[in-house]
């Protein structure tokens, strides 16, 4: 019964009619891959940024994050697993607000400054944290209404809870 409840929470479409939602997916999971693949493109941004912000297997942890960034970016363009995806990338763009930009409030970032004012308190912090919050936002948006129709998730839904499964 739980998992029953669980299952039709993450995979339940609540607006599968609307097409565009193709968009916003595009635009979310097309930042998740180019910033995955930037991360093993460029040291500074991988295994460099993980290593200034302490993390203990810089190098195990860029390509992780990497890794899911790539795949999870090009699941969400294809709407597959879109719900839990988005709960991950949400908590993803939480962590690295946390660790990366609310230090310029301080001044004690273990990474370099922008590169042009402002480079330190609120308004820094703000310029610097327009793309964790826009991806977390369209995640969200993702999470609470769904893949919506042009989505695997879509197709599977329709199979899974309104044809083959409840036939049985």
């Amino acid at each position: 019964m739980y998992l029953s409840n669980l299952m039709n929470h993450f995979f339940r479409m609540e607006d599968k009619d609307d097409r565009n939602h193709i968009i916003i997916r595009i635009l979310v999971g097309g930042v998740f891959i180019w910033e995955g693949v930037i991360k093993f493109l460029y040291l500074n941004q991988g295994i460099g940024r993980f290593t200034k912000l302490g993390f203990s297997y810089p190098d195990l942890t860029a390509s992780f994050i990497g890794g899911l960034e790539i795949i999870g970016g090009t699941m969400l363009i294809l709407g597959i697993l879109t719900k839990p995806l988005s709960i991950v990338f949400i908590t993803e763009m939480i962590v690295a607000m946390y660790l990366t930009k609310l230090p310029l409030l301080f001044g004690t970032s273990p990474l370099p400054p922008p590169q042009a004012p402002p480079v330190l308190g609120i308004w820094a912090v703000l310029h610097e944290i327009r793309s964790e919050y826009s991806q977390a936002l369209g995640c969200l948006f993702l999470y609470l209404s769904g893949a919506g129709r042009f989505s695997l998730d879509s197709i599977l839904n329709q199979r899974i809870f309104n044809g083959r499964i409840k036939r049985r």
